[in-house]
């Protein structure tokens, strides 16, 4: 396995800033409902870009084969709360882009990409996990293509938006996937980027308990750092925000309750017990949202 010594973001040189448990890799601890604390490998911050990397993740092909495994069977038990934080999204993409080709990297279950068809967009998705993907595909009846983005047949493809929605972080070379995917990106077309920021106040409050420090995050890139990223690539910030989500008492609960000792064993057996009928809409402003489009946009979107 080809290991990591440099900064996933720019090359930078990396410290050690906590220390993890280094369990055993597994489709199972890249569920997107797993958020234990600790079960991460030793994590790394770059001294240049401060983009916090997990150097003992496998690269390439073997991280791919683990994400191929994924299938989180609780994942869904929060549809309800999960279409309403995509709708969430979707308003704020259709102030850019109301209607025109969708394209939704790492797609899932397909729950956003449902909601963007619902709303008239030509809905795709690229998504690994071959239980998601299936879901997506045969439940919901989208066009899903079941791999990598690294590797996904892009080439003669242009799309009015791309949405990157807790994405970034799971990639191994995430600034080469940006490059990738603003080659087919339509002039004028936005690009809408959800990621979580290790510099933000809940994270540095947190600290090693922070919620995104968990095994499947190759690398938390800082809100300054993307910030130059995005503009060095020629492409303007029209919306920048936190992200909101709605998730039923009880799931807010479980996460709490991972988070420490006897009190978070309690607290879990409290939510274990909540119905899941009501939901609660939160943003705990740690995760960044911006929407961006080409400086030199000038036609109009196509239809």
């Amino acid at each position: 396995m080809t290991t990591l010594t440099t900064c996933r973001v720019c090359n930078g040189q990396l410290d050690l800033v906590y220390q993890g448990r280094g369990a055993d890799r597994s489709s199972a601890s890249f569920n997107p409902s797993c958020h234990r604390v600790g079960e991460h490998g030793d994590l790394y911050r770059c001294r240049k870009c401060g983009t916090v990397n997990q150097p003992s993740l496998p690269r390439g092909n073997e991280l791919h084969d683990l994400y191929r495994a994924v299938n989180d069977d609780r994942y869904m038990l929060e549809e309800r709360g999960r279409r309403r934080s995509a709708r969430r999204l979707l308003e704020l993409l259709a102030t850019e882009v109301p209607e025109g080709r969708l394209l939704q990297v790492g797609c899932g279950y397909g729950l956003l990409l449902d909601e963007a068809r619902r709303r008239g967009y030509q809905a795709e998705g690229v998504e690994l996990a071959r239980e998601a993907a299936r879901y997506a595909r045969e439940q919901l009846g989208l066009a899903i293509r079941e791999t990598a983005i690294e590797q996904a047949q892009l080439d003669s493809e242009r799309y009015d938006a791309i949405l990157l929605v807790d994405v970034l972080e799971h990639l191994d070379e995430p600034v080469a996937v940006l490059d990738r995917l603003l080659a087919v990106l339509r002039p004028g077309g936005a690009l809408l980027i959800v990621t979580p920021d290790p510099t933000s106040l809940t994270a540095r409050v947190a600290g090693g308990h922070w919620w995104c420090y968990v095994p499947a995050h190759c690398c938390l890139i800082p809100r300054r750092t993307l910030l130059e990223l995005v503009r060095a690539r020629r492409l303007e910030v029209v919306r920048e925000s936190f992200s909101v989500h709605s998730f039923t008492p009880g799931y807010w609960l479980e996460g709490l309750g991972e988070r420490g000792g006897w009190a978070g064993r309690a607290i879990m057996a409290v939510a274990a017990k909540l119905p899941r009928r009501t939901l609660l809409t939160a943003s705990l402003k740690d995760e960044r949202v911006l929407l961006v489009r080409q400086l030199h946009a000038g036609a109009a979107i196509g239809r």
